[in-house]
Order: C-alpha cells, then structure tokens, then sequence
C-alpha cells in the first residue's frame, strides 16, 4: 500500500483477534457488497492467540465447545480435541484461522498495518497508518471510512513497572507478551526464573518453567503486596455436585445472585431478584451462596495444607472475583509443583535488579536467577491516538491521568446512590484485602475507588459512545472482560452490525442525558462489583453475562431466553450452540420475513 492516500472503505475493523474476526465476518455476512478492511498491527490473526503469542502446554480455560463462534462450530475431530479437553493453544489458533477463511475475509485483513491515529472528520473517521514488520515500506498512509470499528482488546500495550538496574545486571527482562518469542532462552534446563504477577498469565509461565522436561530448572513466583494478589484458580468441576464452573457462570438460576441493573426485573425472574437483593433474609442467603462457593474452592486446592499454598489464597472473597479467575487446566498438578519447592511463592516487591543475576527485594532478601517475566498487565486506554485532541471523553474512553469534571462526579455520586439503594449488599459486603498477608494493605473496594481516578470505558451497552448515538460512526467490540467471550463477540458483532447499517432502533424515548446516565450507573457498578476484577477499568462480566446477552438480544428484538421449557432455561447451563444462527435470524426479521 505504499504511496497511497486516502483511500475510501466502508467499514475498517481494527484489530484482527477474537472480536475483530467476528464482527468482520457478521458484518460481511449481512453486507456481502460492502467494502470491509481489516487492520492488524500483528504478522499474523488471532490477537493472543495468534502464533506469535502462544507457546508449548499453554491451553485455554475452555472445554470443546465452549470457545467457537456460534455458527463455525469446533470440530472435534477436525482439531483433535476431545470432550473433557481444554483446547490446546495452537489449536485455537488454528480454528480462527479457518474461520475467518470460511467467514469469507482472509481477503479483507492487512496484516502488519498499525493505525497511530485516528481522526474524526465530518461523518467519518481519517485513519493515519504505518506500516510495520521487517519488510515494510517506511511509506505512511491514510484511509478514509465512514464506519469505524475498534476491536484491539484489553491486551495490546504491555505494562511493566520501573525499575532500579545495574548496567550490569545480565539476565533478561521480559513482559508476559513476549514470552512466547523467548520461551527456548527462558524455559531451559538449569535455570531459574523470577515470574513477578499472579495473573494466569503468571501461573501458566511458571508452571512451562518449573516442567521443562528436564526437570531441573525452578521458578520464584512474586506477588506484589500492593497488587491484587493471587487470582481465583478454581478446579474445572467445582461444588459437590461437581458441576463444570464455566457451566455454573452460565446458568441463569446461579446467575440470580449477582446484582445486576441491566436483568431482566419482570415475571419470576423479578420476583426472584427482588427477594434474593431487596430482603435482609434474600441478602444473608446471597452471603452464604458465595461463602459456599468461595470455600469449596478452597478446599480443593488445599490452600491451608502447606505453608507454601497458602501464599496463593486469594486475597478477597468468591464475591470480588471478576475475571480475576481462571481455572487449572494443567497436565500436572500445578500446587504440587509449589509443595515440593519447584516453585517458589514469595510475597514481596523489587527493589532493583543488581549486580550479574542478583535481584534485591525490599526488606533485603536476595534472588539469583536466570531470567525476569513481567506478568504484569497491560495498559488502559486506546491504543491508537485520537484526534482532535480531547475527543477521548467524548468517545468514553478512558485518558491516562484525566481529571473527572464536575458533571462526570455527579454522574458517577448519582449513579452510586441508585446502585447502592437498589443492591444494599455492595455497601454491606466485607470487601477488604480480607487474607492479605500485610493488615496494612487490607483495602476495601471503596478504598480502591477512592484511590484512583474513576475513569473507566463509558460505552452504551459496552459498546458505543452516547455522543454518537445519531452519526453512528465508531463502536468498540471487546472493550469488557467476559468468561463467555465467543458468545459475546458474536452478539456485539451482530448488534454492531444493526447499530452501523441503521436497522437497530435505539430507544427513542431516552433522552442523549438518559443515555449517557444509563451508561455510568452500568460501569459504575462494574467498578462497584469486582473488587478483585477490572471494573474499574472496564467492563468485568462473569455472572453478569447472560443478562448482558439478553439486553443486546432485546435490543434487536430478538429472544434471549432460547431453552426449552423452564428446567432447562433456568437450571442448565448456556453455551454458544444456544446462539447458533441468529445472524440469519436478523437478516430474516430486517427482511420482513416470518421467523421459522
């Protein structure tokens, strides 16, 4: 593309991962004529799944048939991948590859293609793009689009604390992204590696180095006493009924108690809501059902056993978690690599890298290793610029160090007040850092809200700017955390689809002020909700999901309860198959045509 300038494009999807792929091939599928670009900063598609990103033993928290779009089912024979598996990295990687092949866009996505600024212009947006990778032309250039979709996720800019270090210091430091790149330097026989995080990006790195198949290197994992601790690893069958967890954050019954402003609050569901968040005895049963949960996951991993695990207790109760939660979907028993010293779980914070191998923490005790991951997050925020400057607000992005104005704190106060009179158990919850191992750092959710800048994404729905709601320009795909992240991209990408192309009718008797306010009281109260989670950040869903589902669905007029009878609507468990061909349901219902 070298030398060209302003060319024109309908729709430009930036990001080519999960959520880019999907709204790339719903929208096509919809628009078969239309004009559609797919910009990926990466050689290759698949966002964390691309090749680059993976390596050896790393799998996904999902059994087959949990994690496909809808309508490309997982063959389990095509990609080897049994019932009771959790899909294998390259294998997932694989399937999107061919999904996007099927979907009819491998011809629309331009690989190392970075779009560093994007710019409204009248109804549209001018991207600026640079190319990238060891083979391009230093050539910039621009797009022109009427319609622009944001799909680059919540893990595109590393973040890694700064460090004091010696010019001397000679082990490599690595963030978590580039693992994969380095896993033969980092992961090799005779070494140890210092992990710092306890993210699952963290437990899987440990757990590849503590298994070379030597067996002789080790690891020394770091849980920084001013970060959020040890996330929530639960066993893939929990409660003693040894139900499927991920079944379980997808049940509607379960889903009951968690608060929730976007449910469903009419018929037996309200009436169940109603008494389980609006009663005193409705509350202390909401207490008891997560003390349950929190304990029986506990308990199974044996945290209290061994010295060692109970390092790895997390720190706030079931309650808090978000999606600071994963699941064990490792070949060897990973707290048994803990109990025999492979690897090694130290609470403590980095005082400088020093001399040769030598780390220094505070409070003196000394490392010697052979290797430094960051497993340490990622950036807030967009990753591209936007112009003209400060649109940011506009467009409901978070902005790095952005001061709320006096309307956002009475937003944020108002919408505060609603949430805590309508689910008096967030205000009445022990939301504290209640087992952190330091009393001083025990801070609560408010604590945690208190200390920060309440700037997270404000999107209607997740999903598009209040400000845009009548150009219908931009919207955002995937700017949430969700356990269910198949199912959702492909109800985003569907209701994307109607909002861009016109046939989506938003509610006309709201006005652009109640909109925006629906759209606080909704992040608010994912701030509110996950101590332990993101939703400061951003959207943070897990037993929140199904009515999430349900709100995109009746805004497209379509059902959102799709079971058979009500047994299985409320007490079995939704997975993607439930969702399976709702594309061409809407295209039947925009036609005009009678459902089948």
């Amino acid at each position: 593309m070298t030398g060209v300038d302003s060319e024109k494009v309908e729709l430009v999807v930036v990001g080519a991962g999960l959520y880019g792929l999907t709204a790339a091939v719903t929208y096509h599928k919809l628009h078969p004529e239309a004009n559609i670009l797919v910009l990926e900063a990466s050689p290759s598609i698949g966002g964390p799944w691309a090749p680059e990103r993976i390596f050896p033993g790393l799998k996904t928290n999902n059994l087959l048939g949990t994690y496909e779009n809808p309508d490309f089912p997982m063959d389990g024979t095509k990609y080897d991948v049994k019932k009771t598996e959790h899909v294998s990295a390259d294998k997932v990687s694989q399937y999107w590859r061919d999904f996007a092949e099927d979907g009819g866009v491998t011809g629309f996505i331009r690989l190392n293609t970075k779009v560093e600024v994007a710019e409204k212009i009248g109804g549209g947006w001018k991207l600026h793009c640079q190319p990238t990778g060891p083979n391009h032309s230093s050539n910039a250039y621009t797009l022109l689009t009427r319609r622009l979709l944001i799909s680059t996720g919540l893990t595109n800019r590393p973040s890694i604390p700064s460090y004091l270090r010696s010019p001397t210091f000679t082990p490599p430091i690595l963030h978590s992204s580039t693992f994969p790149t380095h896993f033969n330097e980092v992961s090799r026989p005779n070494t140890h590696t210092l992990v710092i995080g306890a993210g699952k990006s963290a437990w899987d790195i440990a757990y590849a180095c503590a298994t070379h198949p030597t067996w002789t290197s080790t690891v020394t994992m770091l849980i920084r006493p001013s970060g959020k601790g040890p996330i929530w690893m639960s066993p893939p069958f929990v409660t003693p009924l040894k139900q499927k967890l991920e079944g379980l954050v997808f049940t509607r019954f379960i889903g009951f108690f968690s608060p929730c402003p976007w449910a469903g609050n009419s018929g037996f569901e309200g009436v169940v809501r109603r008494f389980l968040h609006g009663t005193w005895i409705g509350r202390k049963i909401v207490a008891g059902f997560w003390s349950v949960l929190g304990k029986d996951v506990v308990e199974l991993n044996g945290y209290e056993k061994h010295e060692e695990t109970k390092k790895l207790r997390p720190w706030r109760d079931a309650f808090e978690v978000g999606n600071a939660l994963s699941i064990l979907n490792y070949d060897r028993d990973w707290f048994e690599l803990v109990r025999n010293g492979r690897i090694k779980v130290v609470i403590g914070e980095v005082e400088r890298f020093g001399e040769g191998k030598e780390v220094y923490l505070i409070g003196g005790q000394k490392l010697e290793v052979d290797a430094v991951v960051c497993a340490t997050g990622w950036e807030t925020g967009a990753a591209m610029k936007f112009l003209p400057e400060g649109i940011e607000k506009d467009l409901g992005i978070p902005v790095e160090g952005g001061k709320l104005t006096e309307d956002e704190k009475e937003l944020v106060k108002k919408a505060e007040v609603e949430i805590y009179s309508k689910y008096p158990f967030l205000k009445e919850r022990d939301s504290s850092q209640l087992y952190h191992p330091d009393p001083t750092h025990r801070l609560s959710v408010k604590d945690t809200l208190n200390e920060k800048t309440q700037n997270p994404y404000r999107l209607f729905r997740f999903l598009v700017p209040p400000s845009d709601l009548e150009e219908r320009s931009i919207g955002f795909a995937g700017a949430l955390l969700s356990l269910g992240n198949a199912t959702c991209a492909y109800l985003q990408a569907l209701w994307l689809a109607a909002y861009f192309d016109g046939t989506l009718s938003l509610p006309s008797s709201k006005s652009a002020s109640e909109v925006k306010y629906e759209a606080y009281l909704e992040t608010q109260y994912c701030a509110i909700r996950h101590a332990m989670g993101y939703g400061d950040k951003f959207p943070d869903l897990v037993f929140d999901s199904l009515p999430y589902f349900d709100a995109l669905l009746k805004d497209l007029g379509l059902v959102g309860k799709r079971k058979d009878g009500f047994r299985k609507e409320y007490f079995a468990h939704y997975t993607p198959e439930d969702y399976r061909g709702l594309v061409e349901e809407w295209k039947r219902c925009r036609e005009g045509k009678e459902w089948d």
